[in-house]
């Protein structure tokens, strides 16, 4: 990691914006080291970035290329899941950009893209799923890097968070000696993530049973005005947030005549417009919501057939 001055900074900032394509090797990769900008985050020890994880895996590098402007996607081919339910083959985004991280005793930059890995090692990645429900551009089966964090499980020593060594991060296990295994460090990570939150399966189907009965809400409801509208610019999603008033409840228990704040994709609504919407909550506890999948947004004259599918569904079991 690059111990920063102020003055450093400032030349990071005034980089050019302009991503460029690189080719790359399996074995040794070398990524594009132009990044986009500069953003905060919180700085986590090794122990406290497990917690965050809603999958860990071990799995084999695959491969990686651009997406989009700003973005770089690595596949991997899971060996095992250590916590979650990820797929065989996942994807995990990495955005070029510098990170600051508050929290720490130095002043510290990496930049988040800058992650080295081989075809033959075995790494195990604690990753978080994007949360951007069915929304986002990524792959549906697409994760994030949690504060770079990478283990070498064939030889420990390697390991790497902030893409540093991950010894300067942890404080229970010895990553700089030779004597940690593999099995150990399964273990120990297994015993810390066990009670993590699961991530939420989204609704991949474009039936309308699957998507009616998958969906905990689903409303008729008038769009009011925009909250935000897309800029048609970001690699991770393009979507509008409109003010919408709750005029009958389908299914879900929600307090009609209000107004809550919807996620749609990007040009789907118009003010002044009346659909029907399956929707979820973004968090728990909150009063903003997103449409379930890319099918969840429905005209007035699919009604009745909601109607009975959700009927249907509320029948008892005999």
């Amino acid at each position: 990691m690059k111990k920063m001055v102020i003055l450093t900074i400032i030349v990071i900032l005034l980089l050019p914006l302009t991503v460029y394509e690189q080719p790359y090797n399996d074995n040794a990769i070398v990524h594009d080291n132009s990044p986009t900008g500069e953003k905060l985050v919180e700085y986590s020890t090794f122990e406290r970035a497990l917690l965050l994880a809603t999958d860990v895996v071990s799995a084999k590098y695959v491969t990686h290329r651009n997406f989009g402007r700003t973005l770089i996607e690595f596949e991997f081919r899971v060996v095992d899941r250590i916590f979650g339910n990820a797929a065989d083959k996942i994807f995990v985004y990495a955005e070029r950009s510098y990170a600051s991280m508050m929290g720490s005793e130095e002043l510290t930059i990496y930049n988040e893209s800058d992650i080295k890995f081989n075809t033959k090692t075995t790494y195990l990645l604690p990753i978080t799923r994007i949360n951007s429900g069915a929304l986002g551009k990524t792959h549906e089966d697409g994760y994030l890097f949690i504060r770079n964090l990478v283990i070498d499980l064939d030889n420990p020593t390697l390991s790497t968070m902030y893409n540093e060594s991950l010894s300067m991060h942890s404080s229970e296990l010895d990553f700089n000696s030779s004597d940690l295994k593999a099995n150990q460090i399964v273990t120990f990570i297994t015993e810390r993530t066990k009670n993590n939150a699961l991530a939420r399966e989204h609704i991949r189907s474009d039936k309308l049973k699957d998507i009616i009965n998958g969906s905990p809400y689903v409303w008729i409801v008038e769009i009011n005005d925009p909250i935000r509208l897309s800029g048609k610019d970001s690699d991770w999603a393009e979507t509008d947030v409109y003010n919408c008033t709750v005029i009958y409840t389908l299914k879900g228990d929600v307090e009609e005549k209000l107004d809550y704040w919807i996620t749609f994709l990007a040009d789907t609504v118009t003010t002044g417009e009346q659909h029907i919407v399956a929707v979820e909550r973004v968090e728990t506890g909150s009063n903003m919501f997103r449409i379930t999948s890319k099918n969840s947004l429905f005209r007035m004259d699919q009604l009745d057939e909601i109607m009975k599918i959700i009927e249907q569904d509320e029948q008892p079991d005999t």
